[in-house]
């Protein structure tokens, strides 16, 4: 099975995955598969949606930035009751025709006036920049915390399956001692047997009751944690839930890893580290932003302006209009506008420094986990076999215990090491689950399958 294949294997079952639980819920789920519970955690998990309100913040600091390109329209208006001081009053009076001063009036004024920000040297284009780089970053954040809730998920999902393993394995012990204590009860019946054979196979029992306790406890803590990152108000999953159990890796199922595929596609899907990116590009911008200042601003000012005095009966006459272009070019400023550039300049070399170290994590990141996987098939490989041969030994040994050919110590030695053995195989086959999980988290290709269905709702907006 080449990449593609795979590739395309997992955007078809994602996005059938996708269609299919949209807009379900956990209460209505009864046998829960990985991919619901994934879908689930998207859609409820309260830290992913205060991340989905941070892109919204961002998305509204870039209708922010954008409205700095509209002109910008005030209107206003007063009213004003003056009474003349006496002395002025009777300065006045000495005019011709100022015998009778009314020492009151009044003033009324209205104005509409508009302000146009022609030209700032850049300054918007690199504002509006630096609020979509922002808004991107937050929204690979968010993207993130996708890729990292999905992994989550996976883990406490993959725990919950081993500890069903483990229950099932011990169970089984349980049953084999069991059935070897009532045969040895006949024996002993019979005159044959002995007690300790029967304490022994009881004292066996017991143990398997124990490791049953443990298996349940485990599962029990498994799916409250994986319950909290679903969002369940409760801190646990609703009764007569069950988890459906996943099924023995084959041969067929494994496939070829190619490194440099892998390493292209984590480069292509990861979003902390197009967030780097995002964040490298809105550095530069800045920079151009603190450049801005070098350069004339050039505004164009109207206004329309009525004074009436006394009433407020405003006529045609009262009216006039003022236009203006303003020019405004600073000269010095303390060296301030040096000052915020070379800082500027400093974080961009910062953001640059960052996202070289952000690909060599991602790159470690892709070798480490395809470096798991491969050694999880190894060892699924390797406990496959041992438990076939172990089980085999067990068979024989019992063989000759019952002839009397071997020790109880040596029977009780081979059923222990095939539990060993069964459950050793039971956490390779989770392991191999969950570094496969890994693999994909590491390339980002666990979030292609939601993302695409968030472009669709996009569209549909």
């Amino acid at each position: 099975m080449n990449g593609k294949v795979i590739f395309f294997f997992i955007v078809v079952t994602g996005l059938t995955v996708i269609s299919f639980v949209q807009g379900q819920t956990l209460d209505d789920v009864q046998l829960l598969d990985l991919a619901t519970a994934q879908q689930i955690a998207l859609a409820d998990n309260p830290s992913l949606a205060a991340a989905a309100e941070r892109v919204e913040q961002a998305r509204h600091r870039v209708e922010q930035a954008r409205a700095l390109y509209w002109p910008s329209i005030d209107a206003g208006g007063s009213a004003a009751t003056i009474r003349m001081s006496e002395n002025d009053a009777t300065v006045q009076s000495m005019f011709p025709g100022g015998a009778d001063i009314d020492r009151n009036s009044e003033k009324y004024r209205l104005s509409l006036g508009a302000s146009w920000l022609l030209f700032d040297g850049f300054s918007r284009k690199f504002s509006n920049l630096i609020a979509e780089y922002g808004q991107q970053e937050s929204e690979q954040a968010r993207r993130d915390g996708m890729r990292l809730l999905l992994q989550s998920v996976a883990e406490s999902y993959y725990r919950a399956q081993l500890a069903q393993y483990n229950k099932a394995i011990a169970e089984a012990d349980f049953s084999f001692n069991s059935k070897q204590e009532n045969d040895a009860k006949m024996s002993m019946d019979a005159g044959a047997g002995s007690l300790s054979a029967v304490l022994n196979f009881q004292v066996q029992m017991n143990n398997a009751s124990t490791d049953i306790l443990l298996a349940e406890r485990d599962y029990d803590l498994a799916l409250y944690g994986l319950a909290v990152l679903l969002g369940r108000e409760s801190g646990q999953m609703p009764e007569g839930l069950e988890l459906a159990i996943v099924d023995m890796a084959e041969e067929h199922d494994f496939y070829e890893l190619s490194t440099e595929k892998l390493l292209q596609a984590a480069t292509v899907n990861r979003p902390d580290l197009l967030r780097r990116v995002f964040s490298l590009q809105r550095a530069e911008s800045s920079v151009g932003a603190n450049q801005a200042a070098f350069y004339p601003q050039l505004l164009l000012n109207g206004s329309v302006d009525a004074d009436r005095a006394d009433d407020v009966d405003f006529e045609g006459d009262d009216f006039g209009s003022t236009l203006s272009v303003n020019l405004a070019y600073n000269l010095f400023r303390g060296g301030g506008d040096q000052a915020r550039i070379a800082e500027a300049k400093a974080s961009r070399r910062e953001a640059a420094r960052t996202l070289d170290q952000q690909k060599n994590k991602v790159q470690s990141e892709v070798r480490q986990a395809i470096t798991r996987l491969e050694q999880a098939r190894a060892q699924l490989k390797l406990q496959r076999a041992s438990v076939k041969l172990v089980e085999q030994s067990r068979d024989l040994v019992e063989e000759g215990y019952k002839a009397g050919q071997e020790s109880l110590a040596r029977f009780n030695e081979v059923q222990r090491d095939l539990v060993r053995t069964q459950s050793r195989l039971a956490l390779s086959l989770i392991s191999l689950y969950t570094n496969r999980q890994g693999l994909e988290t590491a390339t980002g290709e666990s979030l292609i399958p939601y993302l695409m269905d968030d472009r669709r709702d996009s569209e549909i907006k």
